[in-house]
């Protein structure tokens, strides 16, 4: 329910929906796109209702009212339509590139992420992430400067009314930090500017996200389907459902660091499994460095060449880490559906306990995953911040996708086979976005 607001202006934001499966990210996004005039309407803009005059403006002593702070609120306006007017135009200009039509046209669409990019399309895609990125650091700095002006003039308010003897009225500015609402922020000159900068910033936040899980997806593709060694014979005890399994075996088998285990035991299953998996990550280093030393064309400047590596790091090991999610994914399917019919109570608590054994081990996947994506993600954004504060030495995409070695390798390997017949997208499982397909499925569901 409202609270009533005592006269002064009210403020709102109104948010897309970006609720799971209602598709709303995508559209919001390709209609953030296009032109705007800063007026108001849909998709997140600002409505401001009023209810009294500006309280602002009634409440103000006069020497206050011709504070510097109502003469610096035309001046940030207009700084913050210089930057979006000017974030509009570049992505305009990319559009109107050869190729940047039918790219854009891919925002929209529900396969935007799992599309796999042609080489040109991949690098219009990492100019458009660094586009947002640096469009989102502008942003959020007008929008702490916005907010901290309004504080000042707040207070500069409070302290006009205990000076002139009246009740002093407390700032109830609030936000939800990560939403698109500023619902009973108090007026002041930069008020309206702090509701169009969040909304503005919001959505392109939500945007740099969403360019983000197509770009890794993409990549976490080339890197499973070209680069990535194949996953080893797993060489696993046999399940308690399996033929030729005997519970009173006495065999025994090994970690990779010699721990030994029963192999009757159902949980020595499981973690022979995982400890197999752990083992083929640890190839992905080696496997990264002969990437780089074939297709990677560092930039001059250390730091970015320091990202990029980070970048190129981090999605090589969200890719191995979804291969090993998927091999585990299958096992935990399988043993599943054959622990149900297991009679014996002793060999299905064991079944049972092997499958939390690999559950876990599924979890502890999607905490890696998130905590790669973060990295990538805040190397992107610092390579963006770094263009923002240094456009003199500001890093851009070559066309040859010499910055992704991955992108770049595995388009010259697939030159060498011949030239793709059509543009191919993949689904990503429903629960976590850029999950990859084995070689092994891909040939299986007929999408290589």
């Amino acid at each position: 329910q409202e609270v009533p607001s005592r006269g002064r202006a009210r403020h709102r934001t109104r948010a897309p929906d970006t609720r799971a499966g209602t598709g709303g990210s995508q559209k919001g996004v390709k209609a953030s796109l296009g032109p705007s005039d800063g007026k108001g309407g849909q998709d997140g803009d600002v409505t401001v209702v009023s209810g009294k005059p500006s309280t602002w403006q009634e409440d103000q002593a006069p020497q206050v009212r011709s504070s510097r702070f109502t003469s610096m609120a035309p001046s940030l306006r207009s700084k913050l339509r210089s930057v979006v007017t000017d974030h509009l135009a570049a992505v305009e200009q990319l559009k109107a590139e050869p190729g940047g039509d039918e790219f854009m046209g891919l925002i929209g669409s529900d396969k935007f992420i799992g599309t796999a990019f042609r080489p040109a399309q991949y690098h219009m895609l990492t100019r458009l992430i660094l586009l947002k990125g640096e469009y989102l650091h502008r942003l959020e700095a007008l929008f702490e400067v916005a907010s901290g002006l309004h504080k000042a003039a707040l207070e500069q308010r409070t302290q006009a009314r205990r000076t002139s003897g009246a009740l002093p009225k407390v700032a109830t500015a609030r936000s939800r930090d990560a939403g698109y609402d500023i619902i009973g922020i108090d007026e002041s000159p930069f008020s309206g500017i702090i509701i169009e900068t969040a909304t503005a910033r919001d959505t392109a936040r939500q945007e740099f996200q969403l360019f983000l899980q197509a770009d890794t997806a993409c990549r976490c593709a080339d890197i499973a389907r070209v680069h990535l060694p194949p996953v080893p014979d797993l060489g696993i005890p046999l399940f308690p459902t399996e033929e030729g399994y005997d519970p009173d075996s006495q065999e025994v088998v090994y970690t990779s660091s010699g721990i030994a285990l029963r192999a009757a035991d159902p949980v020595s299953v499981a973690i022979i499994l995982r400890d197999t998996l752990l083992q083929w990550q640890a190839q992905v280093e080696s496997v990264i460095s002969d990437v780089e030393a074939k297709w990677w064309d560092p930039p001059s400047d250390p730091d970015e060449a320091r990202r990029q590596h980070e970048r190129t790091t981090a999605v090589f090991k969200i890719s191995a880490t979804y291969v090993s999610w998927h091999v585990l994914a299958d096992a935990m399917n399988y043993w599943g559906h054959a622990t149900i019919h297991l009679t014996d109570p002793a060999l299905k608590a064991g079944a049972l306990s092997a499958l939390k054994h690999v559950a876990s081990a599924q979890d502890e996947i999607l905490l890696l995953k998130r905590e790669y994506a973060q990295a990538y993600s805040a190397s992107y954004r610092q390579t963006a911040k770094a263009n923002v504060r240094n456009p003199q030495n500001r890093w851009d995409p070559l066309p040859d996708n010499g910055h992704a070695p991955d992108v770049r390798g595995a388009a010259e390997l697939d030159a060498q086979e011949g030239p793709a017949d059509t543009q191919t997208t993949k689904e990503p499982p429903a629960d976590v976005a850029a999950v990859q397909k084995t070689h092994e499925e891909q040939e299986t569901d007929g999408s290589v």
